[in-house]
């Protein structure tokens, strides 16, 4: 199949989930709670196994919306800025594009076996880029409004029962008390990151150093770093909300990618990817007659960009989103 159809069928794939005869014998003989589970557990989609504690609030969960008759509510809590190492930066690109397609497709399933249908709702943590990434607002909101778009024309290729929703950690908490309490929490851990071991240490500095905008020779570049790590920190220790995060209320299963540390279902960012999507940028692997949608990494990016094409998709997306106008193609040799 060329380029253009498999995208396009990729990308507006109407078509229901057809319930095997398996799917059918576990719903008439073991409930459709115990289907739900296994569709959410499914290999396919997983990047990793759920850690035992959250199997149990997966389960507890299914069945506090079950016996409520309320749809599965899906939480993604996302960084929702580009790397600004990648040259799609700062808008979305078709990393985006593929995580949707792919989280339909895992979700597919439960609402065609669940009345109630699901509710996916992407989740934007960025509250905190300027300060912590030096990431200026402006392209904060330029990442906002142009993801917001992409929901709007995403919900018109997804079943009647399926409702997509994106909404900011901003919107439930009010900016100034999460920056606030961000503060706080950043000075509580400068004072401890001493005691942690050398190892850790390097891991959350090169970490931080991947959505820093920073020059390496600034006499204040490590002082840059180390604050980014530690309001990564602050904000991961959700000292910002007395009450559950936003993602993690009492009806709400949350899905993420290769930072969940045992509070999320790990799933993969796409087909050919556990990368994180807003993190990295999309491009389709083709190798012969083989085409996987993928997210790569800035590094990854920089080590294939001379193999890259760009290929002209017929999907008509809204003018503003400028980085799907053309498809990246990896073309891998045999």
């Amino acid at each position: 199949m060329d380029i253009p159809n498999y995208t396009k069928q990729l990308i507006e794939n109407k078509s229901d989930y057809v319930l095997t005869p398996e799917d059918i014998k576990t719903i008439q003989h073991e409930g459709i709670k115990k289907y739900i589970f296994q569709k959410l557990n499914s290999s396919k989609y997983k990047a990793s196994a759920i850690t035992p504690d959250y199997v149990q609030k997966v389960q507890d969960k299914i069945d506090l919306c079950v016996n409520h008759n309320s749809p599965i509510y899906i939480t993604l809590p996302f960084g929702a800025t580009k790397n600004p190492y990648l040259p799609t930066a700062p808008g979305i690109d078709w990393a985006e594009m593929f995580n949707l397609a792919y989280i339909r497709e895992y979700l597919k399933p439960i609402a065609k076996a669940y009345t109630n249908g699901v509710i996916l709702e992407y989740i934007s943590v960025a509250v905190f880029e300027e300060k912590v990434n030096r990431i200026s607002q402006t392209d904060t909101d330029l990442y906002d409004q142009q993801f917001q778009k992409l929901i709007e024309f995403y919900q018109q290729y997804l079943p009647q029962n399926f409702t997509l929703k994106y909404s900011r950690v901003s919107d439930h908490i009010p900016r100034d008390i999460i920056e606030r309490q961000l503060e706080i929490k950043k000075s509580e851990l400068r004072k401890t990151w001493d005691q942690q071991s050398t190892e850790v240490k390097e891991y959350k500095l090169l970490k931080a150093k991947r959505n820093l905008i920073y020059d390496p020779i600034d006499q204040y570049a490590n002082d840059y770093i180390l604050d980014s790590a530690l309001g990564h920190d602050a904000f991961c220790s959700e000292c910002w909300t007395l009450d559950a995060a936003p993602w993690d209320k009492k009806n709400m299963i949350t899905l993420g990618h290769n930072y969940t540390q045992g509070w999320a279902i790990h799933v993969r960012s796409t087909y050919g990817s556990s990368v994180n999507f807003w993190s990295g940028i999309g491009v389709l692997n083709r190798q012969s007659d083989r085409i996987v949608p993928t997210v790569l990494s800035a590094q990854q990016y920089e080590g294939v960009k001379k193999n890259i094409t760009q290929e002209k998709i017929p999907l008509r997306f809204d003018t503003a989103l400028t980085n799907l106008r053309e498809l990246p193609i990896n073309q891998i040799s045999d």
